[in-house]
């Protein structure tokens, strides 16, 4: 009686002999759908974290202008009797007077809109009595804001301290409305942020609640 040299194919040399065609072809199918997957989630995180980094800088950068402002326009003075402690009102220029540095000598202080971009300039007085002669500083870029914010400032005055007034007189102004809608860009487009308040001047709300 012979024996057979022929090997017997257990399972695990099966195994070991690799993947099969048909395997190999239903991987290939499968392949693309998965990357395409995880392609998808790959860039919506990735537009999720831009999207969120964009809004936290332009959020920073908007308040920190938005402080300042308020800090200052909450300190105007007039320079002269009754002339009002604003210079110019303008929906995207406001000049105050202030003593910003408390050296007991008033600044002019100037925020205005330039392209997409609010401003700030300090004048410093020539002279230490009236009239001051101010010179104007260099401008400090503030805020970028978004395309639509022509309208940053509005005015309130004594006979209508509840309501924007419609032509602003200066020297009556007693509080100003400040509206900054700041933008930052981010991967998804441009990621913006709204700050609305009204500050009254200490100085010249006597008849505002």
């Amino acid at each position: 009686m012979s024996s057979s040299n022929t090997p017997i194919a257990t399972p695990e040399k099966r195994r070991d002999a690799g993947f099969s065609l048909v395997e190999l072809m239903i991987v290939l199918v499968i392949l693309p759908f998965v990357l395409s997957a995880a392609y998808l989630v790959f860039v919506t995180l990735s537009g999720n974290y831009s999207t969120i980094a964009a809004q936290s800088e332009a959020t920073s950068e908007a308040q920190r202008a938005l402080d300042i402002l308020v800090r200052e326009v909450r300190q105007g003075r007039e320079i002269t009797r009754g002339g009002g402690a604003i210079e110019t009102a303008a929906p995207d220029r406001c000049s105050f007077y202030a003593d910003i540095n408390h050296d007991g000598l008033p600044e002019r202080v100037t925020y205005y809109v330039d392209g997409t971009d609010l401003y700030r300039m300090v004048g410093l007085p020539a002279n230490p009595v009236y009239p001051y002669g101010f010179v104007d500083g260099v401008a400090e870029r503030m805020v970028n804001l978004t395309t639509s914010s022509a309208v940053v400032f509005t005015y309130y005055d004594q006979a209508a301290p509840e309501v924007p007034a419609t032509n602003p007189v200066p020297s009556q102004i007693t509080a100003v409305g400040v509206h900054l809608s700041a933008s930052r860009p981010a991967q998804n487009g441009q990621v913006a942020v709204d700050f609305m308040t009204k500050v009254k001047i200490r100085a010249m709300f006597n008849s505002l609640s």
